[in-house]
C-alpha cells in the first residue's frame, strides 16, 4: 500500500508538473518568468547566468528592480565598460547560517565571488571570462551570427539545463552536479532563439570540473522552452535532458521544468528523473524537484517560499529528503541585495537517504555590478 501511495504521488506530481511546468534557464529566472522575456535580455551569456548586459546594469535593475532608485547623477554614472568594447561585471555572495540538530552550523560562508569580463571583437563575436571561487570558472568564445537568433559557443561553460538558480543549493542543482566548481564542463552549444522558443543543444567531456577529461567519450545536454500567456496567466513549458555513456556507468537525467505567472505572484517549478547505470548490474532510478513561489510586494520587496523534494533510489520505499521554507528577499539599492529564509529538512529512514531531521536560517549579502 505505501508502495502504491508513493508511485501515484509520483505520478500526479509528474502530470502536475508537466502540465504546467517549463521556462527559461537563467540566473535569477524568477525575474525571466515575471518580465516574460529571455535571458538575453539581463545576461551576455544569452543561456542565462553571469554577467549582466549594460542594459540590465544602467537601466533595468536601478530602475525598474530596486527599492531605492539612484540620483540622475548616479545614474548616469553607472558605467561597466571600463574601455570600449571591453565591459566588466561581479557578484559577490556572503551567507551567515545557522542550524540546529547535533552537527549545527553556526558559520559564515563565502558562497559566491565572481568577476566577469566581456571582449567585444566585433558585433557578433565576443571573448567571455568568469572567474570564481573555488576555482570555478567560465571561458568561451560566442559567435552570435547564426540564423534564426542562433549563437554557437565552444570552451568551458556551464551547460544550459534546467533553471538555473542562484542559489545552488535547490535540490535540482546539488543533486544534478551543477553546484561550483563541478558546474562546468568543456565542449560546444548551439542556441537558436526565434520568437517564443529557446533551446540548446550542447555536446561536452561529461567530466564537470576537471579540465582534462578521463575517458574517450562524451554527453549530450538539450534545453527548449516555449513561452506563452493565456489571459492574465504567463507560461512556459520545456524539458531539459542530459546523457553521459562513462567508462563503468552511465548516468541521465531529464525531466520539465519551469514557470506560471499573474500579476505580482510567480511561480517556478522543475521535476528531473535521474538513471544511474553500473556496467554488469541493475539500474537505480531517482527522482528530484525544486519549487519557487514568489510574490512581489513592492519593487525591490518581495516575499519567497521554495520546497525541494530528493530521493535518489525510486525502489526504497523510504530514504527520501525534503525541504521547505520560506523568507524575504531585499533589492535596497540597484547593486545591494539582502536575504533572510528560514528552512526545515526532513528524512526519511532508510538505506537510499539517511540524515537528521533539523532547520536552518539564512542570511545573505550580495552585491552585484
Amino acid at each position: 500500500m505505501k508502495a502504491r501511495a508513493r508511485t501515484s504521488t509520483a505520478a500526479l506530481v509528474a502530470l502536475g508538473a508537466l502540465a504546467i511546468t517549463a521556462g527559461l534557464a537563467c540566473a535569477v529566472p524568477r525575474y525571466s518568468a515575471r518580465y516574460e522575456q529571455k535571458c538575453a535580455l539581463c545576461h551576455v551569456n544569452p543561456s542565462g547566468g553571469g554577467m549582466r548586459t549594460l542594459y540590465a546594469s544602467q537601466y533595468l535593475v536601478p530602475e525598474e528592480m530596486a527599492w531605492s532608485k539612484p540620483s540622475s547623477e548616479i545614474l548616469a554614472s553607472i558605467d561597466p565598460e571600463i574601455a570600449k568594447r571591453i565591459q566588466i561585471g561581479t557578484d559577490f555572495r556572503t551567507l551567515y547560517t545557522y542550524s540546529s540538530g547535533n552537527a549545527a552550523t553556526n558559520d559564515f560562508f563565502q558562497m559566491q565571488g565572481d568577476v566577469y569580463l566581456n571582449f567585444q571583437m566585433d558585433d557578433a563575436l565576443s571573448l567571455y571570462y568568469d572567474q570564481g571561487i573555488s576555482s570555478s570558472y567560465e571561458l568561451f568564445g560566442l559567435w552570435q551570427g547564426l540564423p534564426l537568433t542562433g549563437y554557437v559557443k565552444v570552451g568551458r561553460f556551464v551547460p544550459a539545463y534546467g533553471w538555473r538558480f542562484d542559489d545552488h543549493t535547490m535540490y535540482t542543482r546539488e543533486a544534478l552536479g551543477f553546484t561550483p566548481p563541478i558546474n562546468s564542463d568543456v565542449g560546444i552549444e548551439f542556441g537558436l532563439s526565434p520568437g517564443r522558443l529557446d533551446m540548446q543543444i550542447s555536446v561536452v567531456n561529461g567530466n564537470r570540473g576537471v579540465t582534462f577529461d578521463d575517458n574517450q567519450k562524451l554527453a549530450a545536454v538539450l534545453n527548449a522552452a516555449y513561452r506563452g500567456r493565456f489571459g492574465p496567466l504567463g507560461w512556459a513549458a520545456g524539458v531539459a535532458g542530459y546523457w553521459e555513456d562513462g567508462n563503468d556507468a552511465n548516468f541521465g537525467s531529464g525531466g520539465p521544468y519551469g514557470y506560471l505567472t499573474w500579476n505580482r505572484l510567480t511561480w517556478l517549478g522543475e521535476i528531473d528523473w535521474t538513471l544511474d547505470d553500473p556496467q554488469g548490474s541493475g539500474h537505480t532510478t531517482g527522482l528530484v524537484a525544486s519549487n519557487e513561489l514568489s510574490y512581489l510586494v513592492r519593487q525591490g520587496l518581495e516575499l519567497k517560499a521554495t520546497y525541494d523534494f530528493f530521493d535518489p533510489d525510486w525502489n526504497f520505499e523510504t530514504g527520501a529528503k525534503r525541504r521547505a521554507g520560506g523568507g524575504v528577499f531585499v533589492l535596497a539599492k540597484p547593486f545591494v541585495a539582502v536575504e533572510a529564509l528560514y528552512r526545515a529538512i526532513r528524512f526519511d529512514d532508510g538505506a537510499a537517504l539517511s540524515g537528521e531531521d533539523h532547520w536552518e536560517t539564512v542570511l545573505q549579502l550580495h552585491l552585484l555590478y
